[in-house]
């Protein structure tokens, strides 16, 4: 991004360990219209090397009466400059009363194995997904750390395009046309990144589902990242996503860092 922020508190500082690791921990609402729908928990697990991520979530509220629904994702893998590296991408949910389960392993950023339950129905108009598709890929999970280096946040660092895969579907998501702003309310406090995020199908989409057109022509969407200290990671603060009935959010509850069970990386 541009130029130095000056903090007006410290940044999350990732709990340390004995042996050097950190352990980050952090919590969402859910929001529709203003109106609360689930909450979120991102635990991570951090070393220089490896990672370990988890997304807990579930509905609430007016939501959760209507939409049941509740599930956790895990990604575990390697840092490296250009992002997360994973090994092992899962997900165990549960959309109503049918559960839905996703496990993919990857070797150096290649997807070598994918299961998922259900599988998708077979379409005509579905986009194959081709081995090409699923090279240098990371996973929904391993994209949200953005690795930076020990300088200030600049705009320039919003200047990606990461390749997801989810088991299923491949996308790119492309970030821009950032900015550096103070957050002066809220569990965080200090210099955060805003970028602006656009959903890229590329496999396993259907090309002429209304969704798919909607998220690709959404240019409504941003997220604000977060730096941890010491850990060289931007977590996501908040993020926002417009649509034609209003403004869906996610945003932290709580932001901070505290010892707790030691990581689930692999070795």
């Amino acid at each position: 991004m541009l130029v130095a922020v000056v903090a007006l508190v410290p940044a999350a500082s990732a709990a340390p360990r004995g042996d050097g690791s950190r352990h980050v921990v952090v919590k969402y609402g859910l929001s529709f219209l203003n109106l609360g729908v689930g909450t979120a928990d991102l635990t991570a697990d951090l070393t220089p090397e490896r990672y370990a991520i988890g997304l807990t979530g579930r509905l609430t509220g007016l939501a959760g009466w209507f939409f049941q629904g509740d599930g956790t994702a895990r990604s575990s893998g390697r840092l490296s400059p250009a992002g997360a590296v994973p090994s092992t991408f899962r997900i165990d949910s549960r959309y109503g009363t049918a559960p839905v389960r996703v496990l993919v392993t990857f070797d150096a950023g290649t997807v070598r194995k994918a299961e998922v339950e259900p599988e998708p129905q077979p379409k005509p108009d579905r986009v194959p997904v081709t081995a090409a598709d699923t090279t240098n890929v990371t996973d929904p999970i391993g994209m949200l750390a953005v690795q930076v280096g020990p300088g200030p946040l600049v705009p320039a660092m919003c200047d990606r395009r990461i390749p997801v895969f989810d088991g299923a579907a491949r996308a790119d998501i492309a970030l821009s046309r950032g900015t550096v702003v103070q957050v002066a309310a809220g569990p965080y406090r200090g210099a955060a990144l805003e970028c602006r995020i656009r959903w890229i199908p590329v496999a396993g989409h259907r090309a002429k589902g209304s969704s798919v057109r909607r998220m690709s022509e959404n240019d409504d969407m941003r997220v604000r990242l977060a730096p941890i200290t010491e850990a060289g990671l931007l977590l996501p603060l908040s993020i926002a996503v417009g649509t034609g009935w209003g403004t869906a959010r996610i945003e932290t509850t709580s932001w901070n860092a505290a010892p707790a069970k030691p990581a689930h990386a692999d070795p």
